[in-house]
């Protein structure tokens, strides 16, 4: 299924959050003849900004606001989008919260802002699409698809972010679960995007330590990590239950 589509029958596309490598995607596929709906929780001005490229682009696109972590607002946004559009072809779940929480200083509040943010609000959404996928006619065979966004560590953690990777961890096994729930109708994926940018929290002894680990010796671009959303929704829909790791080699650690 290519989710650009005709240009008299284009696809749709839903990205939750993910700012600068959202936005980013949100203008890729524009370009190629999508539809794009995106959520917002705070960042109004940024995701309307790009719902503005979108458009002067020459697609169509449409701005939620919705805290995905309840599911009554994944409800919504998702239904936001199919009256918009008339259906709902591809999900990009990028939304996340990315927080430095030292063991000696953690709280019961770490925990649960991780979970909501990571993995209850994916969780939400890709439940609220699928259902919305499930009951539409397919193109050429797939009603729709599922994107994760998770990350590598999961597999190999770091210290002083427990609740965040118990949070990635437990969408993983999800994407695994929901992959089986939803075949052989709605392909789901993850990608497991090493560092992009650097939080703001980072020093630059911060940032030295994780190219100092990263065999490739440079962070991510949102062109890495989106040229993978590109092939998992236009290239193949053969794919599915399956994480990439896009972290320049930092899951063999260092040399």
């Amino acid at each position: 299924m290519t989710l650009a589509g005709a240009v008299e029958n284009p696809r749709v596309v839903l990205i939750t959050g993910g700012r600068r490598v959202g936005s980013d995607l949100a203008r890729m596929l524009a370009g190629r003849g999508a539809r794009i709906a995106m959520t917002y929780h705070h960042s109004r001005d940024t995701i309307e900004a790009t719902i503005a490229d979108v458009e002067a682009a020459g697609s169509e696109g449409l701005a939620v606001q919705a805290d995905l972590t309840d599911p009554n607002q994944a409800d919504r946004a998702v239904e936001e989008t199919v009256a918009r559009f008339g259906r709902i072809d591809a999900l990009v779940n990028m939304a996340s919260v990315f927080r430095r929480t030292p063991f000696d200083a953690l709280t019961p509040a770490d925990f649960h802002e991780m979970i909501a943010a990571n993995l209850a609000a994916p969780y939400h959404a890709s439940v609220a699409a699928a259902k919305r996928m499930l009951g539409q006619d397919a193109r050429d065979g797939i009603k729709g698809k599922i994107i994760q966004f998770g990350d590598w560590a999961t597999e190999r953690p770091y210290r002083d972010y427990l609740p965040y990777l118990t949070a990635k961890g437990g969408l993983t096994t999800m994407t695994l679960a929901l992959a089986k729930e939803l075949a052989p109708h709605v392909p789901v994926a993850m990608i497991q995007p090493a560092m992009i940018d650097p939080p703001p929290d980072f020093s630059e002894d911060d940032k030295r330590a994780v190219l100092d680990e990263t065999p490739l010796r440079r962070f991510g671009s949102s062109t890495d990590v989106n040229r993978l959303v590109l092939y998992l929704l236009d290239e193949t829909d053969f794919v599915t239950g399956v994480s990439y790791r896009v972290d320049g080699g930092r899951f063999l650690g260092a040399e």
